[in-house]
């Protein structure tokens, strides 16, 4: 299935023995120790000393972290199906499993939490499943990762405290004249049917003939506010289509009279010219006549 190396994890430490039999961490044990906030309750913690003004203060020891998570699962595992693959699982206080998220296609992994009551049972845990290979419903394979889960709380589930009113309804006075109502309505359908219909026919016209929402009068109010922009458009559009008509009958009338003075100069100056020429050769028609008469 898989190797020593994947089945123990990444994080995994390998134990040796002392001269005096008791074991020894490996370098990556210690690490994990040191970075855990959680020691062995016979080790009494190491204390670090902070000077802040000349007054040498100990450092506060973190509380223990105790939730881990489990990643990179089939995106249809169910907590059942987790659970049996788990088994024997350690004593633990919360067991949540959170289903894929369909958006982040196709990075889709489930995920589950765990809460351990005892730390020590951490490594254990760390080292059985930190890598282990789970199968999808398809034989694609999962490699798990375990880690911290960086919210440390757990979800506490509250009692719903029980509603008064259930079962109160039958001394409900509302539902009482509700049932006298509906009684008084089955017998006058029972004695007269044909009544019965004219009046839901009755109803029913006059509910459609009034019939508006608030969404309706909105849409109705709203057409006949562009009806009315319209009305305006166009009415100003033909103003000035009027206006610009009333100033080309403008020019075109000065420009009438305009050409009408010119031809009027016009033929002004020919009369004055024709009559000037005329009285210059007026006297040279008298001396013709004179001389004709005297031959």
């Amino acid at each position: 299935m898989r190797s020593e190396e994947t089945s123990r994890g990444l994080g995994a430490a390998v134990t040796a023995r002392s001269p005096g039999g008791q074991e020894k961490l490996s370098a990556a044990e210690a690490q994990f120790l040191r970075e855990s906030p959680w020691r062995d309750p016979q080790t009494p913690p190491a204390l670090s000393f902070i000077s802040e003004g000349g007054i040498v203060k100990p450092r506060e020891e973190k509380t223990a972290l105790r939730k881990v998570v489990l990643r990179r699962l089939p995106p249809g595992l169910t907590k059942e199906q987790l659970e049996e693959q788990l088994r024997p699982l350690p004593a633990h206080d919360y067991f949540e499993v959170a289903g894929a998220d369909l958006s982040l296609y196709p990075y889709l992994y489930s995920r589950a939490y765990i809460n351990f009551r005892n730390p020590d049972d951490i490594l254990l845990f760390r080292d059985r499943f930190d890598g282990y290979v789970f199968m999808g419903s398809k034989g694609v394979e999962y490699p798990a990762v375990v880690e911290f889960a960086p919210f440390q709380k757990v979800v506490k589930k509250k009692l719903k405290k029980r509603d008064a009113k259930i079962g109160s309804i039958e001394d409900d006075p509302e539902y009482k004249q509700f049932l006298e109502t509906y009684s008084m309505e089955e017998e006058r359908t029972s004695a007269n049917p044909e009544l019965l219909l004219e009046e839901i026919e009755a109803k029913t016209r006059e509910l459609v003939a009034r019939r508006t929402t608030p969404l309706l009068d909105y849409i109705k109010n709203r057409k006949l506010e562009k009806q009315r922009i319209r009305e305006e458009k166009r009415e100003e559009r033909r103003r000035r289509e009027l206006e610009k008509k009333r100033l080309r009958e403008e020019e075109k009338r000065k420009r009438r009279e305009e050409e009408r003075y010119k031809r009027k100069e016009a033929d002004k100056q020919k009369i004055t010219v024709e009559t000037e020429m005329r009285i210059k050769l007026l006297p040279k028609l008298s001396n013709l006549v004179l001389s004709s008469k005297t031959e």
